[in-house]
């Protein structure tokens, strides 16, 4: 076993004990043995390089065995914000009172302890954490599953948007009308993305749901832009921009689709200003774009 190992107790992002180790790498808890030793892997054990490294801690965090077999090179950087994380997590549960919480404040105390030891993230990287963090925090108005009315009228969001409640014994559902429409119409292609971050205490998971609309994805880009999409780098680049507006702060989404006409004018791609005319006409001028925006969209 290496000497002089130097072990840090962190937490995984499902706030699940994780081992750091020499400030370059990351092991999260596989099991418990018949002496109660906890074994812990490396965790890059299930991604592509298949690291079979692990550590052995017995109820005191005493290292009982490191087997230091890393095929891959430590990281630092991915360790710091880790250790980041925990502290502002662990800072966060402290608080009786979340309003008072000051979150550049508050990166800015554990930034400073932080920098004597390992190379601090920067603020934006944890920025979004801090504030789910704050609101996990925050008193809900729902304190258990049966509270949430079976059956909805119109609710309303922080953002004053309607959405809709479907509910069953163990399954609750929140939709736009707009979305409650597309799943409706297209239900044969549903992905589905599971966390378990911010879940509320009395379930187990939030799973955000999508569907495929192959009318628009499929017949309008190839009826369109398909030639030029595909030959065009730029022009490619310009969709993919287009297809990302939902994510977008919608003060910015006007000034972004004007700027990739104008380009796209300038290119002379015929094809493609087809398709931006009909975006247009489809989605900033036939639709509220409230109904398909999802910046910083939270009920």
């Amino acid at each position: 076993m290496e000497e002089n190992i130097t072990i840090y107790i962190s937490e995984s992002n499902k706030e699940e004990e994780q081992i750091i180790i020499n400030k370059q790498y990351k092991f999260n808890f596989s099991h418990s043995r018949k002496d109660n030793s906890r074994v812990y892997k490396c965790t890059e054990y299930k991604l592509n390089n298949k690291c079979k490294s692990c550590i052995i801690l017995n109820n005191e965090k005493e290292i009982l065995k490191y087997e230091s077999l890393h095929n891959h090179p430590g990281n630092e950087y991915s360790v710091s914000l880790s250790v980041m994380k925990h502290k502002i997590k662990d800072e966060i549960k402290k608080h009786s009172n979340p309003f008072d919480i000051k979150r550049k404040r508050l990166y800015n105390e554990i930034s400073k302890e932080m920098g004597f030891i390992y190379p601090c993230p920067e603020y934006i990287s944890v920025k979004t954490l801090i504030l789910r963090s704050i609101n996990k925090k925050l008193p809900s108005n729902v304190t258990n599953f049966n509270e949430i009315p079976n059956e909805s009228e119109y609710c309303k969001t922080e953002r004053n948007e309607d959405f809709m409640i479907f509910k069953n014994s163990d399954l609750v559902i929140f939709q736009s009308p707009f979305q409650a429409k597309l799943f409706k119409k297209y239900n044969n292609d549903i992905f589905v993305d599971g966390t378990f971050y911010i879940a509320p205490k009395f379930s187990q998971q939030v799973f955000i749901t999508r569907t495929y609309v192959k009318e628009l994805n499929k017949i309008k880009k190839n009826e369109l832009c398909r030639n030029e999409v595909n030959d065009d780098e730029k022009i490619f680049n310009y969709y993919k921009r287009i297809s990302n507006l939902p994510f977008i702060n919608p003060e910015y989404i006007m000034d972004i689709f004007s700027l990739i006409k104008t380009k796209s004018i300038e290119k002379n791609s015929c094809q493609f200003l087809k398709f931006l005319e009909y975006f247009y006409e489809t989605y900033l001028f036939g639709y509220d774009m409230k109904s398909w925006i999802y910046y910083k969209n939270k009920i």
